[in-house]
């Protein structure tokens, strides 16, 4: 009778044990945080997460809100809101922007600290030092195009937006417009000092791209000497098209002007 009570308690607990390993199974359709970023590659990896997450909204939103587009009686497209400029929470069509761009800089924000936790050397070393200045200016041009599309006014002491500097989830108050300007030009300032001028791939951030970010910024703070300055850098590196040039940059038939370009797939 021992023995067979024996054999019981034996066999349920290799039964437990194995029924425990079988459990102990690996998400596959997350990915967990503190294993995303193991080496320079996952940091590539994270920073084109970055680059896929910046779409046509804004473009989208600017001919909407401006005289670029018309609103014909059968439209179906559901923008009405925006371009009438009804701008309330409940509408896609004001929100998106929003949306969109804020999961991007969380991105950007989580490759940057996956990125602190690892150490590199050699030609690793000075790829990595390029990708956060990519992720750096992103992370700029960013929020100050939600600052254009969101801002109750260009000028110091206005309503902006949360300068977001780390991943997080809540509710952060909004910044003054100042506040997410003096951050932009500090994150465009170090991306600068990363990225070298070797470095001329348009499809990704490069230097005259952050000097063209730049000069846009000094525009809207009405800082005209910098924005002169920095205008003058870009147009110095790439000479406005000629009158023939012109209309074959907006067939891609040249890139004439074109500084900063995002590569899609099948393009």
């Amino acid at each position: 009778m021992k023995s067979i009570s024996l054999k019981k308690y034996i066999l349920f607990a290799f039964v437990a044990f194995a029924s425990c390993t079988k459990l102990d199974l690996k998400p596959t359709d997350i990915i967990d945080p503190d294993k995303a970023f193991r080496n320079l590659n996952d940091i590539n990896m994270g920073l084109i997460g970055v680059y896929a997450a910046i779409d046509y909204t804004p473009i989208s939103m600017n001919s909407t809100v401006s005289d670029e587009a018309m609103f014909p009686t059968e439209n179906t497209v559901g923008n009405s809101d925006a371009f009438r400029w009804l701008y309330n929470p409940s509408s896609g069509s004001v929100t998106s922007l929003y949306n969109e761009f804020y999961r991007a800089i969380d991105r950007a924000n989580r490759t940057l600290e996956g990125m602190e936790k690892l150490s590199f050397s050699g030609a690793d070393a000075a790829t990595a030092t390029r990708y956060r200045g990519e992720l750096l200016a992103l992370r700029a041009y960013l929020h100050f195009e939600l600052l254009r599309a969101y801002a109750s006014a260009y000028e110091p002491g206005a309503l902006g937006v949360p300068y977001m500097k780390k991943s997080g989830i809540g509710y952060p108050p909004r910044d003054n417009f100042e506040t997410v300007v003096a951050n932009a030009k500090a994150d465009l300032a170090e991306a600068k000092n990363l990225i070298p001028t070797s470095f001329t791939d348009k499809s990704r951030v490069t230097r005259l791209a952050i000097a063209a970010i730049q000069a846009r910024i000094a525009l809207y703070e009405k800082a005209w000497a910098d924005a002169v300055t920095y205008s003058s850098e870009v147009i110095a590196a790439v000479p406005l098209a000629s009158k023939t040039q012109f209309p074959g940059i907006w067939t891609d038939a040249n890139e004439s002007e074109v500084i900063w370009k995002l590569k899609r797939a099948g393009t």
